[in-house]
């Protein structure tokens, strides 16, 4: 199963890296001193991890750190392969995704670099099931759901497999792929017996009398380690480094925002997940909730999917897969 799955990754980032071809010429000189109107294009997936985010397009922080006129595009897609092949064909410039989706790109020859962690979140495995405790209990017949074969849940539940189980790969032919919101619906209703999932699903679903934690993944990924990344294409690292800065200082004033104005940050961010104020303030102090562009944990989930044959080799060192905003 494992050579299955590095397969399937491999097929989907080699689409990527075709498309890839016709967005290498992108590259632009500076717009400031031309007058021009820049234009920059994120792309951001779901959950309480992308709090900053949403805080940086209500606020227009990136607007307000840029010297000139800049016209920010915000695309909310499904996963991180999906971002992976818009920052691989040139469509997107900057991205927010889990760590291991990352990995694979990065690993892959994707041309961008991580400019600081975005956020540590809670992360649970989730069972409707009464029999279910641990790992050893999920049979051939139960269904887990991830977001992508590859992506940050999978590589944890990878982590806690090979602890447990004793092989990284034991439990792939369980996963099936959805959305957050769409694997909590099907948890909730019973189509899967587990989800591996994050904030603020875990909290949602766990509204629910017959939903509860099957195992913790604080032995494979302490609380506090990081979930999400922020990336910028090396095209707009190099050719556009006003608009680079700007989206670097835009992040760290929306975490502090977050950090030091909670109260404020979960009346802007409640919409969204359609709560009260009161209740995204109760998930915000959640002690498993970070905010920080310099958490730990992204070499050792690479090393980890190298050594488990997630990707063919982990990067050489830290600093060759970041900027120096994120060191």
């Amino acid at each position: 199963m494992k050579k299955r799955v590095r397969k399937i990754t491999a097929m989907l980032l080699a689409a990527s890296m075709v498309l890839g071809v016709s967005g290498c010429g992108k590259s632009q000189k500076s717009t400031q001193d031309s007058g021009d109107t820049a234009k920059v294009k994120i792309a951001y997936q779901y959950g309480l991890a992308y709090a900053p985010l949403t805080i940086m397009q209500e606020q227009g922080l990136i607007e307000k750190n840029y010297d000139g006129d800049i016209e920010v595009e915000w695309v909310s897609l499904n996963s991180g392969s999906a971002i992976n092949e818009g920052m691989a064909s040139g469509d997107i410039d900057v991205a927010c995704m889990g760590i291991a989706p990352f990995i694979t790109g990065v690993t892959a020859g994707i041309p961008y670099k991580m400019y600081g962690t975005i956020a540590a979140q809670p992360n649970e495995l989730l069972t409707n099931e009464d029999t279910i405790h641990s790992l050893k209990d999920i049979t051939d017949d139960k269904k887990i759901s991830v977001v992508n074969v590859g992506s940050i849940q999978h590589i944890l539940l990878a982590m806690l497999a090979k602890e447990e189980l004793g092989d990284a790969h034991a439990l792939d032919n369980n996963l099936v792929t959805m959305s957050h919101p769409d694997g909590m619906t099907a948890l909730m209703s019973g189509s899967v017996a587990c989800q591996l999932t994050t904030a603020p699903y875990i909290f949602k679903a766990k509204e629910q009398d017959n939903i509860k934690e099957a195992e913790s993944l604080d032995s494979v990924w302490p609380e506090g380690n990081a979930f999400i990344v922020g990336l910028v294409s090396d095209d707009l690292y190099e050719n556009q480094p006003e608009i680079y800065q700007a989206v670097v200082d835009a992040t760290q004033e929306a975490m502090d925002y977050i950090n030091n104005n909670q109260e404020e940050a979960a009346n802007i961010l409640c919409k969204k997940e359609d709560v009260t104020a009161e209740t995204m303030q109760e998930w915000l102090q959640d002690p498993g909730c970070v905010y920080d562009m310099k958490l730990p944990g992204v070499m050792d989930m690479a090393n980890f999917m190298a050594e488990n044959d997630f990707v063919d080799s982990a990067p050489e060192s830290f600093e060759a897969i970041t900027t120096e905003s994120a060191r």
